[in-house]
């Protein structure tokens, strides 16, 4: 039997993880397939969705589609090229448990093969191997200190004083100053390119720290600083703990760099954490896992773990250990979908939940150029709210690049002064910011000239936009929240009028947090075309210019705010904590509608935005306590 033709793409050039997973998976197949050229190639496996974007479409007719996912699913649907990779790959890999399930839960055929590495590039060394001391006498890294080490980039890519936050730098540099608070003799070892947010931080706390890398001030430092694998090797054996501090994962490949080279470990649960490392080694809190460390400084706690940790990355994460399972996959290949061009994801309704007067949906073709509306939309109005991209993000725009010309979007929804609700607060807000980009925004108007309409929910003129639509090609960004019924307790019916809104009317769907997507999803529910954009505020209103300092001095003044009275929205909770406060300690306001009455907090009723901001300046913590919230402006 011949061997399947593969094209194996995905890598970044950088000598990074992207480029680990591609050699990496390149020996574990290389006895499975014929290596061919994009063109000649029956097969195209790729380590990564956007860099498989990039490929014309016309060159993926045709062929079996395999990609790597090296991170949440769930984060990727922030990006709206996303979604088309779904119906385009054929069969994704998921590296971790984690990622199985998110991908389990938006219905796309899926296979569990996790990372591999070379164990003949890291591995353990004798605490007396010669190379340590150089290293340390290289470096002057003191022997006295235990050495907490990390390697990941903290720093973000298009902007080098702003943190990476997916990669935890603020929880990091938390958790190391209070260990040096409590009088830990600690040090902290850094390597990797892009450590300029948490050295400067390191710094400001008084932490004592040594960077593995070359001084580099004012420019980029990714193509100089990343550190060839033997020496990353040796720091392991170094270093006391690895710390990974990361808020969303595909990996890292840390961890199992540190396990094969025996470097004890504690770990938020992100990523392939939880199917390595001991549950004992998993932390939620800084404080968590400084508890977890001093433990291990007093009585070497984390010790017991390494045996096991070493021992699951030799069994499960080599070459020769995934091998088996791309075998099952390559075996099995002819029984993968052929690529023939992108067909509509369906939202999936029996006909009782469909109204009978419901026409019927664009053609796929029309749905095409909807999302590339869609992808104008998101550089020009959303983006600025996200923050500033990394590397994948810059690969993404790239994926988005359409001709600059004058846009025109219609907002569809029933615009109440305010205060009133966040949805309402959004819609507004997001006009002004798409006005400020120079796009013309129209309320609630239909006409040949529109290039764009954003539907909200299902707050707006249903009857209108259906007559309209009837002899109308649209292209329409449906924005939903919810579940509703999840929110308030009741309502189911409107989910389903949402759903049957969304069936008929959109070429693309807009959530506001994987977790609305997730609980949609268990209800039945699949949106045309998703993306995740949270909700985001107005910075020329919310902002930290003239904040009241915080000071011992006075009591600490706590805050929260709703505008709606739902018992949902966290009144009861409110109640009990006004029951058991210390108010000798603290204060505390709630602004706008509440489920309860208060006797010692003080109520002020809804506000417009400008106020409540001068509020939010003047108090030290927020509290929230809504449950079954989507993305809660507050």
């Amino acid at each position: 039997m011949a061997k399947p033709r593969v094209y194996l793409t995905g890598g970044d050039n950088m000598n990074w993880a992207l480029d680990d997973d591609l050699r990496m998976t390149h020996q574990a197949i290389q006895e499975l397939v014929e290596f061919t050229s994009l063109k000649e190639c029956d097969v195209v496996h790729s380590m990564w969705w956007a860099e498989l974007g990039e490929i014309p479409d016309d060159l993926l007719l045709g062929k079996r589609i395999i990609c790597h996912v090296p991170g949440e699913p769930f984060r990727y649907l922030k990006h709206p090229a996303f979604s088309p990779m779904m119906d385009k790959v054929g069969l994704w890999i998921g590296q971790n448990q984690q990622a199985v399930a998110q991908l389990n839960a938006l219905r796309v055929a899926n296979r569990y093969i996790p990372y591999a590495v070379n164990a003949d590039l890291f591995h353990p060394l004798p605490p007396t191997d010669p190379q340590l001391a150089a290293l340390r006498q290289t470096w002057a890294i003191p022997d006295d200190r235990y050495l907490i080490v990390n390697f990941h980039r903290d720093t973000e890519g298009s902007d080098l004083t702003e943190p990476k936050l997916v990669k935890g730098p603020d929880i990091f540099a938390e958790i190391v100053h209070l260990l040096n608070q409590r009088g830990q003799k600690i040090h902290v070892v850094l390597a990797g390119p892009r450590r300029f947010w948490l050295r400067r931080r390191l710094e400001a706390l008084g932490i004592p720290y040594t960077y593995i890398g070359k001084e580099v001030t004012g420019q980029d430092d990714i193509a100089i600083n990343i550190l060839p694998q033997s020496e990353l090797n040796l720091l392991y054996n170094l270093g006391d703990l690895y710390i990974v501090s990361s808020r969303s994962e595909g990996g890292p490949r840390s961890i199992l760099e540190a396990a094969l080279a025996r470097c004890k470990m504690i770990s938020t649960a992100v990523g392939m954490a939880p199917d390595l490392l001991q549950p004992t080694c998993l932390y939620r809190t800084p404080m968590e896992a400084a508890a977890l460390i001093e433990a291990d400084i007093a009585g070497n706690t984390l010790g017991k773990t390494l045996d096991l940790h070493q021992q699951r990355a030799l069994d499960a994460h080599l070459p020769a250990a995934v091998m088996p399972r791309f075998a099952d996959l390559y075996r099995e290949i002819a029984t993968l979908p052929i690529y023939r061009g992108r067909q509509a994801r369906r939202p999936q309704f029996t006909e009782t939940q469909l109204r009978p007067a419901a026409p019927k949906v664009t053609t796929w073709t029309a749905r095409l150029k909807h999302n590339r509306t869609l992808t104008r939309i998101w550089r020009k109005g959303f983006k600025p709210w996200l923050g500033r991209g990394s590397r994948y993000l810059a690969a993404i725009n790239r994926l988005a690049q359409q001709p600059e010309t004058q846009l025109t979007v219609s907002l569809w929804h029933k615009f109440y002064k305010p205060p009133h609700g966040g949805g309402n607060q959004f819609m507004l807000a997001l006009e002004e910011w798409l006005a400020q980009e120079h796009v013309t925004v129209l309320h609630n108007q239909l006409h040949e000239g529109i290039d764009a309409y954003l539907l909200n929910s299902i707050h707006f003129d249903v009857d209108s936009f259906l007559d309209f639509q009837r002899s109308h090609r649209l292209a329409v960004v449906h924005r939903i929240d919810g579940p509703i019924h999840l929110i308030r307790g009741y309502d189911r019916d409107k989910d389903e009028l949402a759903f049957r809104l969304n069936a008929t009317f959109a070429s693309a769907t807009v959530l506001q947090s994987h977790w609305s997507h997730q609980r949609l999803l268990e209800m039945g529910f699949d949106p045309v075309n998703p993306v995740v954009i949270h909700n985001g505020v107005n910075p020329q209103i919310f902002h930290r210019r003239g904040k009241i300092p915080f000071a011992r001095d006075r009591k600490i003044r706590l805050i929260s705010s709703s505008w709606s009275d739902n018992p949902r929205k966290g009144g009861p909770v409110y109640k009990w904590i006004e029951e058991h406060l210390d108010w000798e300690r603290f204060e505390y306001t709630f602004v706008g509608r509440a489920s309860e009455e208060f006797t010692r907090i003080k109520q002020i009723e809804p506000v417009p935005s400008e106020q409540l901001a001068d509020l939010l300046r003047q108090h030290d913590i927020y509290i929230t306590a809504s449950q079954n919230d989507p993305c809660s402006n507050a």
